[in-house]
């Protein structure tokens, strides 16, 4: 129940709140630097599985947590239809959910080749991955059983990067990567070195675009502001950059990765178009 209301809405104490069933919410604190995180766990329905149940690691989940697990439970109801089989979410956001732009720019990228593009703090990747692959696997293995052959990363924008960056050069913790709109522009030229030097891989990446991401969709073309979006993207060449890396790994991973234009998708609608496609690529074994 709703003890205390919310009086901007007119709702009282007398309501109930909406609550997505069999999800929990735990505050963890990382060793490394002593920064509390919000995990939220949603379990499938059924029986528990012997193998353990397949997990999907979801950054910046206070932003599509929800989303994530109500397509995977309606999609998992019929995976002969779907293929898309019941697992684990694992959301991992900033300290009560909050989208903490410093905290990400630390957390999600690495010491770009070349100039650092402002003060703030970079660089933070591999303490990050240390926390995921070791606290937050460890966490959650405490509740429920998990499959460690069958895990997901998944992560847009900026933590598109840090996937990418991950499977890359320490691609053997988890079996599936989904890198929605990265960041590639955060250091083009070492994303594309290791993808370069990649011989062989039997790890799976989804790699996706919006239509939108390098142009004005017609929403926003009146907007104010719209010449310095267009000039951003032009700059970031988001676009070009995907289409590029998908070109250079198609030959090294072959029928594991898919590169996607998702039509008429912008930055951010792409990733509910997105996370349907990286349940299918989860639920292979």
């Amino acid at each position: 129940m709703n003890e205390g209301g919310d009086k901007k809405w007119g709702v009282s104490g007398e309501n109930e709140l909406v609550i997505l069933p069999n999800a929990l919410r735990f505050p963890l604190t990382s060793h490394a630097h002593s920064d509390v995180y919000q995990i939220d766990i949603a379990f499938p329905d059924g029986e528990p599985v012997k193998a353990g149940w397949p997990a999907i690691f979801l950054l910046d989940a206070s932003n599509c947590f929800g989303t994530c697990v109500e397509a995977m439970r309606r999609m998992s109801k019929r995976p002969d239809a779907t293929g898309v089989e019941p697992a684990i979410i694992i959301g991992i956001s900033g300290e009560k959910g909050a989208y903490d732009v410093s905290r990400r720019q630390r957390d999600y990228t690495t010491i770009p080749v070349g100039p650092i593009r402002d003060e703030r703090t970079v660089g933070g990747a591999p303490v990050f991955l240390d926390f995921l692959r070791q606290e937050v696997t460890s966490f959650v293995s405490r509740h429920v059983n998990l499959d460690l052959k069958r895990l997901t990363l998944f992560g847009h924008s900026l933590a598109g990067y840090f996937v990418l960056w991950t499977m890359l050069n320490h691609g053997a913790f988890f079996r599936n990567y989904a890198a929605i709109s990265p960041s590639v522009w955060w250091d083009k030229t070492g994303i594309f070195n290791a993808a370069g030097s990649l011989t062989s891989s039997d790890r799976r990446l989804l790699l996706t675009i919006g239509e939108w991401e390098d142009s004005l969709p017609p929403w926003q073309a009146a907007a104010s502001g719209s010449e310095d979006v267009i000039a951003r993207r032009k700059r970031r060449n988001m676009f070009g950059n995907v289409r590029d890396l998908g070109e250079t790994l198609k030959p090294r991973l072959g029928d594991n990765m898919s590169c996607l234009i998702l039509p008429d998708e912008d930055h951010v609608s792409g990733i509910s178009t997105a996370i349907p496609r990286m349940l299918r690529m989860a639920s292979q074994r």
